[in-house]
């Protein structure tokens, strides 16, 4: 009998020996396919092997896991905040969080973080980019698109506290010279400590030691109160100096932190592949999930609003944001 807490059944594990043809739509949760898929799988998350062939399919698999162990072409793999393994992919276009090809040809990949062994004339675009060899193929050059985050120019944002931090600095070193400099009177001292003690109760006088603790605070009474007035007034500059100076150390954390995954690094390049830079207002943590209608625009892209990092055909390219 259900009860109100009770969890929705677990579908069953589907696995297919037999080739699935084109045309025909697979739905499941965890899948494995040990022949030759060309129809499409629709997956509710979990995992979807594919032990042979991806040719002329699709595979969709939201915030799942796609394993490919032999050759995918002309296919889609859709994983958006998923994560996709293939070992050779040829024309298919990929998505996924995090994506992993060992070889891509002529392959549109859209990943968040992505790993390549080879690329060959692939359109790529990402943020956070790993090519161990990048070249183009058949004259077609291999095209890196990298969207960074778009953010706002740090110097405006942070100009009023700088403003604010250049005239409380002076204030509070000055301040705070002054009661060094009082401090440094070891016979106030002596006197701030009896008067603490007097006031608190701790301590009794009476007789010359009385008289003499009334000589030292009428000598010495007024630079204790210029002291104390020093304090008092350091205390709230030196909190605004503070609260300033914390609020500049953390905008500029956070930019660092938002840019900080955004990097492109292809240890060899041998052919010609162009690096370029695009900034986009989009502030998901995962830019695979950005809706599925902007990633063509993305890939194909070609205006004055993409930044040419790199046009190279050897050597390497090892570019972080900043």
């Amino acid at each position: 009998m259900n009860t109100p807490d009770a969890l929705p059944p677990v579908p069953p594990a589907i696995i297919e020996h037999q080739e699935v043809p084109e045309g025909r739509v697979v739905q499941g949760h965890d899948m494995t396919f040990h022949a030759p898929v060309f129809g499409e799988l629709v997956s509710s998350g979990g995992r979807v092997f594919l032990e042979n062939t991806l040719g002329w399919g699709k595979v969709v698999n939201p915030a799942g896991h796609v394993h490919g162990k032999q050759r995918a072409f002309n296919a889609t793999v859709q994983a958006p905040g998923g994560v996709v393994h293939l070992e050779k992919a040829e024309s298919c276009l990929i998505i996924g969080r995090e994506v992993t090809v060992r070889e891509a040809v002529k392959c549109q990949i859209f990943a968040h973080t992505l790993h390549i062994g080879t690329a060959a004339g692939c359109m790529i675009a990402g943020r956070d980019l790993h090519i161990r060899h990048a070249k183009d193929y058949k004259h077609e050059p291999t095209l890196i698109t990298l969207v960074v985050p778009e953010m706002p120019d740090l110097n405006e944002v942070l100009a009023p506290h700088h403003a604010e931090i250049a005239e409380l600095t002076p204030r509070v070193q000055a301040l705070s010279e002054r009661i060094e400099a009082f401090k440094a009177d070891a016979l106030l001292a002596q006197y701030l400590s009896i008067r603490a003690k007097v006031r608190s109760g701790m301590l009794e006088l009476s007789g010359d030691k009385a008289a003499g603790y009334a000589q030292m605070a009428e000598r010495l009474e007024d630079t204790a109160k210029a002291l104390e007035a020093a304090v008092a007034e350091r205390r709230p500059l030196a909190k605004a100096l503070a609260i300033a100076t914390t609020q500049v150390q953390t905008l500029q954390q956070e930019q660092a932190a938002r840019l900080a995954d955004c990097r492109c690094k292809i240890d060899t390049v041998g052919g010609e592949t162009i690096v370029r830079q695009l900034l986009e207002v989009h502030d998901d943590p995962d830019l695979s999930l950005i809706p599925l209608p902007m990633i063509p625009k993305i890939l194909f892209r070609n205006d004055a609003s993409l930044k040419f990092l790199y046009a190279v055909h050897a050597g390497k390219v090892d570019w972080t944001a900043a």
